[in-house]
């Protein structure tokens, strides 16, 4: 998520990526939702920027329930990995 790609001949933000399906923004308010795949095979598909990933700061990381932690870094992975897109 954060990424910034072009697809058809646009400039969008990628906000979400849930169950195949990319999500974005545009900076004109205009959203989207398409297939990854169908994104990332498209003509003129490019990724512009890549969003780095935010680590929390410790005391609010601290301050966290342990569940909740456990299943926020059970989501890391994968949601990098997914940015590497």
């Amino acid at each position: 998520m954060g990424a910034q790609v072009r697809f058809e001949a646009r400039t969008w933000q990628v906000t979400g990526l849930v169950e195949g399906r990319g999500y974005l923004a545009a900076d004109d308010g205009t959203t989207g939702c398409v297939l990854a795949a169908h994104l990332v095979a498209a003509d003129g598909f490019e990724v512009l920027g890549q969003a780095t990933l935010q680590v929390p700061a410790a005391p609010v990381w601290a301050a966290l329930q342990l569940l909740v932690r456990e299943r926020a870094m059970a989501w890391w992975d994968p949601q990098a990995q997914a940015e590497q897109w």
